[in-house]
C-alpha cells in the first residue's frame, strides 16, 4: 500500500513538472538557470495589426537561440508556424519580436516561445486564447453624456453667385437701347444714324493706328526738313567758293617798261 502511494505521488509530481515547463520554463543546469517567458501579450488578449511580443529568453552559460511560433486553434491538427527567424541573442525583459497579425485570418491562436540551449535542452512558454480581429468595423465615437453615435457635421453650401442686375424694360421700340458711343477693346464706336429696323453698323476708330501714323509722319517730315537744310548749307558754301578765285588776277595795264 505504501509503495502504491509513493508511485502515485511520483506520477503527480512528474505531471506537474511537465505542465510547469510548458507554461514557464525555469530549468536548473550546472551552468545556470534557463528562462523562457512571455509577458505581453497575455492569455485571452485581443490582437490586431502589428503586435509587439515582450518577455525574456536567456541562460547564463548555455544559451543558443530562441524562436517564436503561432498555432491556429481552429485547426484540430497542431501546426506551429514561425513568427520570425530564429534569434541567437538573449533577451532579458525586453522585446522578443513582432507578429504581423494582418497576415493571418481572424480567429483564436496560441503563441509559443522556445529557448534552445547548447546542451540540446529546450524551454517553452505558451500563451493561449489570443483572439486576432483585423476585419472588425471601426467603432463610432459617441457624444459624451448622450449615449448616441456622433453624426457627421453637415456641410452648408456657400452663398450662390450674385445674379446680374436686370435693367427695367424701356418704352423705346429699339431693342438695342439708346444710341451712344460703344467702347470695345480700346476702340470707340460712333452712334449709328441708320433706321432702327436696320442693323446698325459701327464705325470704329483705331486710336493706336492713328498714333502710329502721326509718329511716322513726324519722323518723315523731320527727315525731309533736315535734308533740305543740309542742301541749303552745302549750296551756299559751294557758291561762295566759286566767287572767290584761288589765284589773284594780274592787271594787264601795269606792264614793266
Amino acid at each position: 500500500m505504501k509503495r502504491r502511494t509513493i508511485y502515485a505521488i511520483a506520477v503527480i509530481i512528474s505531471l506537474g513538472t511537465l505542465w510547469g515547463s510548458g507554461r514557464n520554463a525555469r530549468a536548473q543546469s550546472p551552468d545556470g538557470e534557463l528562462t523562457a517567458v512571455i509577458t505581453s501579450p497575455t492569455d485571452g488578449q485581443q490582437l490586431f495589426g502589428m503586435v509587439s511580443i515582450s518577455g525574456s529568453a536567456r541562460h547564463s552559460g548555455a544559451f543558443a537561440s530562441y524562436t517564436l511560433e503561432y498555432d491556429d486553434l481552429s485547426d484540430p491538427a497542431e501546426q506551429w508556424i514561425p513568427v520570425q527567424e530564429r534569434v541567437t541573442q538573449q533577451v532579458d525583459n525586453g522585446v522578443l519580436g513582432a507578429w504581423n497579425t494582418n497576415l493571418v485570418p481572424d480567429g483564436t491562436y496560441q503563441l509559443r516561445l522556445s529557448v534552445t540551449l547548447t546542451t540540446g535542452d529546450i524551454g517553452e512558454y505558451v500563451v493561449r486564447g489570443l483572439r486576432v480581429i483585423n476585419s472588425a468595423p471601426t467603432p463610432v465615437p459617441t457624444v459624451p453624456g448622450s449615449g448616441l453615435a456622433a453624426t457627421p457635421l453637415a456641410i452648408t453650401p456657400g452663398p450662390s453667385p450674385t445674379s446680374p442686375v436686370e435693367q427695367p424694360p424701356s418704352n423705346n421700340p429699339n431693342d438695342g437701347g439708346a444710341a451712344g458711343i460703344v467702347v470695345e477693346n480700346g476702340q470707340a464706336a460712333a452712334p449709328s444714324l441708320l433706321d432702327d429696323n436696320e442693323p446698325q453698323a459701327k464705325t470704329t476708330v483705331n486710336v493706336g493706328r492713328v498714333q502710329d501714323a502721326f509718329c511716322t509722319g513726324a519722323i518723315i517730315g523731320g527727315g525731309v526738313f533736315m535734308l533740305v537744310l543740309l542742301y541749303a548749307v552745302l549750296h551756299r558754301r559751294f557758291r561762295s567758293s566759286v566767287q572767290d578765285p584761288a589765284w589773284p588776277q594780274r592787271d594787264s595795264s601795269h606792264r614793266p617798261y
